[in-house]
């Protein structure tokens, strides 16, 4: 079964609430024993890195990326990991490593977990969840104008639904014409899963200059990864588990509804986390909501702070 052990990677010395709050929900609703934060710089102290000090099962834990590297996978990684220049590059190379070695689950600071994963930590030796997107790596590395042109006229009927309102409730009569890749947001395994072990082995082998091709050693290789694994016990989950919102359609989580809203309709049973993905459109939100009063005051208008404050309060995220 895979370990009980949740791991946040952060690099920079300030966390934000929102990336904080990721954090406690794993130690909150996660069902999980341990909570590691693998920060790769010493931490701002702010009231919310205080309080996650204070919960029992949270850990906050110096990252050696390059160490790290060289320990699971010798002086290749440790290079390559050297090399890049994108905390979102090294991070995905530091999440691979710490499942190689420890074991656990994975998860991204702009996610929000709402139910425990026991479930799927006893389902597979190793799982991964997916999303509905436009550009998967065959399609970024496709000639063909037909796939191109196809791939701008699905961006922009997408770029309709998030902009109008409640877009997203009429985007889910539509997603299924969407490709299906997995993400990396969220990704759990057994100690020296054999699906973990071929990510950090074909990290080992890129050059620099293809670790810096973006997406290249996060979801694009994995995406290839699932493609050509042999890994019987590798769960690929629905989008509803972890991204029940797609990205773009995601702003929708932020946005402000004066008739209310309540965002459990966008979840179902089988949601354990939710991603919000922070690189859509959300910088100024992070940074207007810096406490626990902003998620109550927002929380009868805006979906993510509806879900937020059931986990801030204790609440269950069930009808």
């Amino acid at each position: 079964m895979i370990p009980s052990t949740a791991h946040f990677v952060w690099y920079g010395t300030r966390l934000a609430y929102l990336h904080a709050l990721a954090i406690r929900s794993a130690a909150t609703h996660g069902g999980f024993d341990v909570v590691r934060l693998h920060h790769a710089d010493p931490l701002e102290e702010a009231p919310h890195v205080a309080a996650l000090r204070e919960l029992p099962n949270v850990e906050l834990v110096a990252l050696d990326d390059q160490r790290l590297c060289d320990e699971v996978a010798g002086p290749g990684l440790a290079d390559l990991c050297r090399e890049l220049e994108s905390p979102a590059a090294r991070s995905d190379v530091a999440r691979m490593a710490l499942l190689l070695r420890d074991g656990g689950v994975y998860l991204d600071t702009d996610t929000l977990t709402i139910r425990p994963f026991d479930d799927v930590r006893r389902a597979a030796g190793a799982f991964i969840g997916q999303e509905r997107i436009v550009f998967p790596g065959h399609v970024v590395r496709s000639r063909d104008p037909r796939v191109k042109a196809k791939a701008y006229a699905m961006t922009a009927l997408r770029d309709v639904y998030r902009r109008v309102p409640h877009g997203y409730r009429a985007f889910q009569r539509i997603e299924s014409h969407y490709h299906l890749a997995v993400n990396n947001a969220v990704v759990g395994s057994v100690v020296g899963h054999s699906f973990v072990r071929g990510c950090v082995d074909e990290m080992a082998q890129m050059s620099v200059e293809q670790g810096r091709r973006r997406y290249a050693l996060g979801p694009h290789l994995l995406q290839a990864m699932c493609t050509n694994s042999c890994a019987g016990d590798l769960r690929i989950c629905d989008p509803k588990v972890f991204f029940p919102l797609s990205p773009e359609i995601s702003a929708h989580w932020f946005r402000a509804y004066r008739g209310g809203v309540d965002g459990r309709e966008v979840i179902d049973a089988t949601t354990r986390a939710v991603h919000w993905y922070a690189s859509v459109r959300t910088k100024r939100v992070v940074a207007e909501i810096t406490s626990d009063d902003d998620i109550r005051r927002l929380a009868p208008t805006q979906l993510y702070s509806s879900l937020a404050r059931r986990v801030i309060d204790g609440e269950s995220v069930e009808a």
